[in-house]
């Protein structure tokens, strides 16, 4: 190669050279540095979690749970479960963690048929199947996980475990104690209820937590309900 063209393409290596000092075909960035605002403002919400979880449960209770959409009609819930379980379980319900139990929020009309110490026994038109409102003291976490409260809002387990007491203890007292003397055989009946299904088995009767009752032909027994009754589940 002559000494000329040694030359240039020297000249040229050292003007690429700097080109690409100048002007970078990559830039090399920490991980978090396309964190947007908005994210940054989503992650301490996570973190910090309600500062009240009464609170936090008074706007749940007084907002999603009373619209249109609180619940699964139950016949829709029982024909999905007869057709494919799995493809049941998915779409309507709410599964607690990897591998765990399945909660649903259902919605539906029945007659009273029998009425026990802590439960009260449900027929539902067009199915041959029926419901069991649990009226007993509530200890589990069937409502909020039903309703779809999620630990990855809260700060620590504490404030989430708080949350589904007071969720518990205004279904006993808003719901439960204020309708039980109302539900009596033959009483037609609008629930909206939280129920923990495992399997077909658990379908017949349904046992569920209700968290809106309305008792037809008593316009006093209307606990849990607001003016707009609510009629299907939140996704």
């Amino acid at each position: 190669m002559s000494r000329s063209r040694l030359i240039t393409c020297g000249s040229l290596l050292i003007v690429g050279g700097i080109a690409c000092w100048f002007f970078p075909l990559f830039h090399i960035r920490p991980l978090d540095g396309g964190r947007t605002e908005a994210s940054e403002r989503a992650a301490t919400l996570r973190q910090s979690g309600p500062a009240d979880p009464a609170a936090y449960v008074r706007e749940f209770w007084d907002g999603p749970l009373r619209t249109g959409d609180a619940g699964t009609d139950v016949v829709q819930l029982w024909n999905a479960f007869d057709a494919d379980t799995t493809g049941a379980r998915s779409q309507y319900g709410r599964q607690a963690g990897l591998g765990g139990a399945w909660y649903f929020c259902i919605r539906g009309q029945g007659t009273v048929e029998t009425v026990e110490k802590d439960r009260v026994v449900l027929t539902v038109t067009d199915s041959p199947r029926r419901i069991c409102l649990e009226l007993g003291v509530v200890v589990d976490n069937t409502v909020r996980e039903a309703i779809g409260v999620k630990a990855s809002d809260f700060a620590n387990s504490q404030d989430f475990n708080a949350v589904s007491s007071e969720l518990n203890r205004r279904a006993e007292q808003e719901v439960i104690a204020a309708n039980r003397a109302f539900l009596k055989e033959g009483v037609v009946v609008d629930f909206v209820g939280c129920a923990k299904i495992s399997g077909k088995s658990d379908i017949d009767p349904l046992c569920m937590i209700p968290i809106q009752l309305q008792t037809r032909g008593n316009e006093d027994a209307k606990a849990g309900f607001g003016k707009d009754t609510a009629t299907r589940a939140t996704p």
